[in-house]
């Protein structure tokens, strides 16, 4: 067994190799951003107010599966899975008084609470650098058959990347049109050979903020070899943009010949996604090239499984990092050891006026 500084060394040595390897280029980044504006209330009249209380209840009543989803600008939601440390089994019978949220060490009253009511806005990360070319099929026709457990509000969007990323098909309900996308993005060589995963997860952070749902669960998937490298100034920059929109990273690891060799030399220390994903609350899966379409669609089952938790932040809106822990508070009647996968924290972006 090799030694901690033997490990390190290695894996910076081969994290070279893979950089040299897969001949990456430079990639820019582009940023863009967008802003929410605010619509004025209406002038109230005698008459209409009276016929408003008049009809009030029917509407309500009426309107009651849209309002189950209704999220207020300043409620701030985050994404939630339980497991049972032991057995990896999700937990999914918990209720808004088994859950205890601290937002920067103070305690916050839970004022939405819901699983699987939201829906869900996916990012399909798609990985087709030299390194997986030899499998892309398998992951392409995995990602096609997946695509039948989302439900029919779910929007998803398809990026792939390798030395460059390219957003290949926008937030769409239509799956006939997403598979098209993926089988086009999947079919060519043309983003070159690196794995430059750092910029292909910012850039998908960042087209989040265009997602048509603002009180969507906004979740990335990525399907990698996760052999590739990224500087500690890339993991923070990439992370805050992760925070700022509210993102969940999922990962799923699929690995041709190329891929599991260099885990071997590495000693499996060259993980490219791990820090993103345990940083927003996610999951890190693995898969054989014939396991693609299960294995994701597990993927979305546990997202499936996630609670939402709200809370109205108190205080002014400021540029520095909230933290925010969530516990299981009663644990009474359990044997087993209850562990609570979320986002680290967030950053507070009122809207003025």
């Amino acid at each position: 067994m090799a030694s901690d500084p033997t490990r390190k060394s290695v894996a910076r040595f081969t994290g070279l190799i893979v950089v040299l390897f897969k001949l990456p280029t430079a990639e820019a980044v582009g940023y863009y951003r967008s802003s929410a504006a605010r619509t004025p209330l209406l002038p109230s009249f005698a008459l209409l107010a009276t016929l408003f209380f008049l009809i009030a209840p029917l509407s309500a009543q009426q309107r009651e599966p849209d309002e189950v989803i209704k999220v207020n600008t300043d409620l701030v939601v985050f994404d939630a899975q339980v497991i049972d440390k032991k057995s990896k089994r999700i937990v999914g019978d918990l209720t808004r008084d088994d859950f205890a949220v601290t937002d920067n060490g103070v305690k916050q009253q839970i004022s939405y609470f819901g699983r699987d009511e939201l829906p869900l806005s996916i990012i399909l990360l798609l990985d087709v650098s030299r390194s997986v070319r030899p499998i892309i099929h398998d992951i392409r026709d995995g990602a096609l058959n997946a695509l039948q457990r989302l439900k029919p509000d779910d929007q998803v969007a398809v990026m792939a990347f390798a030395s460059e990323t390219k957003l290949a098909q926008d937030f769409t309900k239509d799956r006939g049109l997403v598979s098209r996308k993926i089988e086009e993005a999947t079919a060519t060589d043309v983003l070159g050979n690196g794995t430059f995963v750092g910029p292909a997860l910012e850039s998908a952070a960042i087209h989040m903020e265009h997602a048509p749902t603002a009180n969507s669960r906004r979740v990335i998937i990525i399907i990698t070899d996760n052999i590739a490298a990224t500087s500690d100034r890339q993991q923070r920059d990439v992370l805050e943009q992760l925070f700022d929109t509210g993102t969940v990273v999922y990962g799923l690891i699929v690995r041709a010949t190329i891929g599991r060799v260099f885990n071997i030399v590495s000693f499996g220390q060259i993980k490219a996604i791990n820090k993103f994903v345990d940083e927003t609350g996610g999951e890190v899966l693995g898969a054989g090239k014939t396991e693609v379409d299960q294995r994701l669609g597990l993927i979305i089952d546990r997202l499936r499984a996630r609670y939402a938790i709200g809370f109205r932040p108190s205080g002014g809106g400021d540029k520095n990092f909230r933290q925010v822990t969530i516990e299981i508070s009663n644990t009474k009647n359990r044997k087993m050891k209850l562990v609570v996968l979320t986002k680290r924290g967030y950053y507070l972006r009122r809207q003025s006026g």
